[in-house]
């Protein structure tokens, strides 16, 4: 891998020295921090440089700015044992900028007025639609969407920012190896993740040749189990989801494990889309449950997110598809009167609700 030399690694003790003593962080513009050179940061420095040329990048993604290769002669005894480096390892140097972010669920909690709630929660569901589309017209499937892994940047108009892309998918580079290495990164949080996704995971991580439908049925159960977001809807909605998971995945049964990967690999380009709705469902879904809110724009919203949790991916839109749909109908509503008629004493109970 070609990598440019962005950062002027000349004094590069004093990269460390500030980062270790600097007792006013807030007024620091970067922090650098070493790496081990391996597939996950090289995998992250080559989504940063496609992000960057990306035009006005920033206002949507937090990603690495510097890069470079280093070795340990450059770094002084101090530095070395506090970072328990060791010469058999070749490291790498990477710099970001030091912006102020809070977390998703701490920004949404901290809105106590449900007006405001509605109202941020619709932006920000636009604004990340935006964002995602953007990575994806750029050959990247972000793979890492969850709360954990969006903040707001308090020094741009507290928008909603995607983070840690170490784990992200260079689409053309998508295949069997780089999946395999992709799963085998234990950061990741699959609960936003699709079925067929878990499905990977498994063959990938338990090294299966194949599945059986008592595999399928195993699989299903454990699924449908924690995906809480179904608590939404009635028995009769989470059985039949259960069934339509069973399904979509009969045709996988007894085929080679190569060609079950190959396959659900080609549904890349829904994994966004089915993680931001899993998301945004919970929001959504519960302000009409808790809020007994009947307002059309709403309840087409959540109409629009539950058929996007569809377990056959061929039954999903991508992106561009449901932020378009997501547009129009946002584009229709001309009476926003009922934001102003949710009761404020619902919202500790949403919130709790929110929280899980």
């Amino acid at each position: 891998m070609n990598m440019n030399t962005n950062i002027d690694i000349t004094n590069i003790n004093k990269h460390f020295l500030l980062d270790q003593h600097n007792q006013h962080k807030q007024d620091k513009q970067y922090i650098t921090k070493i790496v081990h050179s391996g597939f996950y940061p090289i995998n992250e420095a080559n989504i940063s440089d496609k992000i960057k040329k990306i035009r006005y990048y920033s206002n949507h993604f937090s990603v690495l700015e510097d890069y470079d290769f280093i070795q340990i002669s450059q770094l002084n005894e101090k530095t070395i044992e506090k970072l328990n480096l060791s010469d058999e390892k070749k490291y790498i140097l990477f710099k970001y900028k030091n912006d102020r972010f809070v977390t998703f669920r701490d920004f949404l909690h901290d809105i106590c007025n449900p007006k405001l709630f509605v109202l941020h929660t619709i932006e920000s569901f636009s604004y990340l639609l935006h964002s995602l589309e953007q990575l994806h017209d750029n050959s990247i499937c972000f793979f890492n969407l969850s709360p954990q892994n969006i903040v707001f940047n308090l020094d741009c108009g507290k928008k909603p920012i995607l983070t840690n892309f170490n784990g992200s998918l260079q689409i053309s580079k998508l295949n069997e190896s780089y999946i395999s290495k992709i799963i085998n990164n234990t950061n990741h949080d699959y609960t936003h993740k699709p079925l067929e996704v878990h499905i990977l995971f498994y063959l990938i991580n338990n090294n299966m040749l194949t599945i059986s439908y008592s595999f399928i049925e195993e699989v299903c159960e454990v699924f449908v189990k924690n995906l809480g977001v179904l608590n939404i809807f009635s028995d009769k909605y989470r059985q039949s989801y259960k069934a339509e998971c069973a399904e979509s995945l009969k045709k996988y049964i007894n085929l080679p494990r190569t060609q079950i990967i190959s396959d659900i690999l080609e549904q890349h380009d829904t994994w966004d889309a089915y993680s931001i709705s899993l998301l945004y469902l919970h929001i959504f879904g519960n302000l009409v449950r808790v809020f007994s809110l009947k307002q059309p724009f709403i309840s087409k919203i959540v109409k629009e997110l539950a058929k996007n949790l569809h377990p056959d991916p061929l039954r999903r839109v991508g992106i561009s598809t449901l932020l378009a749909n997501f547009e129009t109908e946002l584009c229709a509503v001309k009476d926003w009167s009922f934001v102003n008629k949710l009761p404020l004493n619902k919202m500790p109970e949403f919130m709790e609700i929110l929280g899980k």
